[in-house]
């Protein structure tokens, strides 16, 4: 008996599919430590492929996730359904090189390694600013 049960997409995305069709997922652990030069972000993502990891800067936040497999529509078709799993969202402190941003993976510590550099240029600014009188 060959029984294919067929669900809305809408449905797929207000229920918990990652523990009841994945089995459940590890959580990722994110460390944030400030050295001289600016922030360090670690983080260790047990499960998901390097290659899975995406990154984001938009306005003030970072946002770190991975595009996670829900299923193919038919086993013929080459299209996949993915949905977003946040890992980690964080604002970006005052005082950093927004720009500068940069990530890497280290493979031997199975981690993300991000660096946050500080804006030294912002340290220092400093400006006198008229004041209009009417």
């Amino acid at each position: 008996m060959d029984s294919k049960i067929k669900i809305p997409r809408e449905m797929l995305m207000h229920i918990d599919f990652t523990n009841s069709i994945n089995g459940g997922m590890s959580e990722p652990v994110v460390h944030l430590e400030k050295g001289t030069d600016g922030y360090q972000v670690t983080v260790k993502a047990p499960g998901i492929d390097s290659h899975d990891l995406e990154l984001e800067i938009v306005k003030n936040k970072m946002r770190l996730y991975h595009l996670l497999p829900i299923f193919a529509q038919n086993e013929d078709s080459e299209e996949q359904w993915k949905t977003i799993r946040f890992i980690s969202t964080l604002t970006i402190p005052d005082g950093v090189d927004a720009d500068n941003i940069t990530a890497r993976y280290d493979e031997s510590k199975r981690q993300l390694v991000l660096f946050l550099p500080f804006n030294h240029q912002q340290d220092d600014f400093r400006r006198k600013v008229d004041i209009e009188r009417w």
